[in-house]
């Protein structure tokens, strides 16, 4: 999935029509996926399969817009914890990294031939 892609389906989730913070919201994609290539192991593209990461995190940090840097936020009982972004998915990442691990492991069969 490209940026314009991932874009897209940020936009729709939020419901924003209008094209004014595309800017913005590709600044956040674009963070988000050298931060996941480097957790995934310094990688240059984020595998297909793990783009949701990217479209979920760029929303959670859109949504997290004007309160940058803190660790939790309370207004009249109302308390938001935020955590970092990519911790959530440190699961989805780990599988991934296994299954490549073992994917690089497996050595080729080598066929046999019987003479009778």
């Amino acid at each position: 999935m490209d940026e314009s892609t991932i874009l897209s389906e940020v936009k729709r989730t939020l419901e924003i029509e209008e094209d004014d913070l595309d800017k913005q919201l590709t600044d956040f994609i674009k963070r988000i996926t050298q931060q996941l290539n480097v957790r995934l192991g310094f990688l240059d593209a984020v595998p297909e399969v793990l783009n949701y990461i990217v479209v979920e995190c760029t929303i959670k940090r859109f949504n997290r817009k004007g309160n940058e840097g803190m660790n939790s936020y309370g207004q009249e009982g109302e308390t938001i914890n935020y955590g970092k972004l990519l911790d959530e998915f440190q699961d989805d990442i780990e599988a991934w990294k296994t299954k490549e691990e073992a994917e690089k492991n497996v050595t080729p069969r080598r066929g046999v031939a019987n003479f009778l």
